[in-house]
């Protein structure tokens, strides 16, 4: 995974495309992967860390004392971030809004995983 901070890397994006690509002082230019690859995907952190780590929608994390499992989303109605228990994810309102807690920087959360590489954790609630 590469972050958009991270030195000697650039992100040209053109419309709906992008490229992510290595500039490193005179060497030559290569790039790593752009939005052709299937497996690629262009994501915005949550401006939230968790040990250290940056949070991305649709990471997939335990939450609050008794450590529920819940899904992160980006509330459209409300402009918000939230955790959203994985019974309300797979109802998901519709429009844009999810129901969940706002997720702020005092919520105790563990990333475990996200739903495009750990689908099958999202299987725990159904």
């Amino acid at each position: 995974m590469y972050y958009w901070d991270d030195e000697e890397l650039r992100l040209f994006i053109d419309g709906g495309k992008w490229m992510l690509y290595s500039a490193r002082s005179g060497e030559m230019i290569f790039e790593i992967t752009n939005s052709k690859n299937k497996n690629a995907a262009l994501m915005w952190g949550t401006g939230f860390s968790c040990k250290e780590k940056e949070t991305f929608r649709e990471d997939i994390v335990k939450y609050g004392i008794k450590q529920h499992i819940g899904v992160i989303c980006y509330d459209r109605n409300q402009a918000k971030y939230k955790v959203v228990p994985l019974e309300m994810y797979h109802a998901n309102a519709g429009g844009g809004g999810w129901t969940g807690f706002t997720l702020s920087r005092t919520t105790p959360i563990e990333i475990v995983g996200d739903v495009y590489r750990n689908p099958e954790l999202l299987e725990e609630a159904k």
